[in-house]
């Protein structure tokens, strides 16, 4: 894994995010400790990251926090928000996820973790599912281990020659135990995925189908039978580690390289986007909230957005978009978060 970064600044802050979120492993702990010695400015700006870690964490919401993160993403959006005569060529340069202590992520660390405090719920019949904003982890008969995301629902089908589970809605992240007696089969959205021992992340959702792999390797293929091991199938592709494997709509699947660490960002509560357009964005935020965002004006959906944010955390979201966007919300409506075009 790449954890290099063109300052010492952000380079430290990538690494505190990493080591908060493995810090039993052995190998980026290694890996930090050789960086950490690698310069003195990496080892200062490590105490720099740390200290301000502690004063967000004691001070999170004073006043004077409140006006440091204005200031902050002032100067992010000063000197990356590009003008333009057209609405479509607009990007919010947001690089909250290298802000760790002084930008959104790290401003309330609580609300991920309020976001993701659900351990979901265990059905009859070997079902599992999470409400919108939870995320839970299960762990198989067979060591297998699967962490489901917001508003999924997963059904388990063991037998003694195939691991079969249905993903019958949201998103999940397998890691798979290896048994090459009984293959590990995922059914989701018409299609199959088949492994062995592998990790690998399937999303199904009323018009896509998305399975990204990051470790192992995997197959994906129809369904046209019951999930049995040999059931009647037709391979539509073989995934290599860092491939993602796309159906959406009506169009012909394809295979691309995956940024693998944005897709499964969501197991450690976060969003992140890279130049998206904005109403693929807010649909993505509504996954985890149940008060949704809607964009009143169409010129709005071709804005483009770059950045990290809480899952679940809407408030923030909307108020970054309304402070560095023409972008309004308008207060006649209290169900829902509609954003209008700010008068000129």
């Amino acid at each position: 894994m790449d954890f290099t970064a063109d300052n010492a600044d952000e380079a430290a802050a990538r690494w505190s995010e990493i080591l908060r979120d493995a810090p039993d492993q052995a190998r980026p702990r290694e890996e930090f400790e050789a960086w950490y010695a690698r310069a003195p400015e990496n080892a200062a700006a490590w105490r720099r990251v740390q200290a301000a870690n502690h004063w967000v964490r004691t001070l999170s919401d004073s006043p004077e926090m409140q006006s440091l993160r204005r200031e902050t993403l002032a100067r992010v959006a000063e000197g990356r928000l590009r003008s333009s005569r057209r609405w479509r060529r607009l990007s919010l340069a947001a690089s909250v996820l290298l802000l760790v202590g002084i930008g959104f992520i790290a401003l309330r660390p609580e609300s991920a973790r309020r976001v993701f405090s659900g351990t979901g719920d265990t059905l009859a019949g070997n079902v599992y599912q999470t409400a919108v904003g939870q995320r839970s982890v299960v762990t198989m008969d067979d060591g297998s281990v699967v962490t489901l995301n917001t508003d999924s629902r997963l059904s388990v089908h063991y037998r003694d020659d195939l691991r079969a589970v249905t993903l019958e809605r949201g998103q999940a992240l397998f890691k798979v135990a290896k048994d090459r007696s009984r293959p590990f089969v995922v059914t989701a959205g018409g299609k199959r995925v088949t492994a062995l021992g592998t990790e690998f992340d399937v999303r199904v959702g009323e018009r896509l189908f998305e399975v990204t792999l990051l470790e192992g390797r995997v197959g994906v293929s129809t369904e046209k039978g019951a999930a049995s091991a040999g059931a009647n199938v037709a391979t539509l592709a073989e995934l290599h580690p860092g491939q993602q494997f796309v159906a959406a709509g009506g169009a012909r699947p394809l295979v691309r390289v995956a940024d693998v660490g944005r897709v499964v960002s969501w197991r450690n509560g976060q969003i992140v986007f890279e130049n998206e357009r904005l109403d693929a964005a807010v649909a993505e935020m509504n996954r985890y909230s149940r008060r949704k965002v809607v964009l009143g004006d169409p010129q709005l959906a071709s804005l483009k957005i770059s950045g990290a944010f809480n899952a679940g955390d809407t408030h923030t979201f909307v108020e970054a978009l309304t402070s560095y966007f023409p972008i309004q919300r308008d207060p006649r409506d209290d169900e829902r978060v509609v954003l209008e075009s700010r008068p000129r």
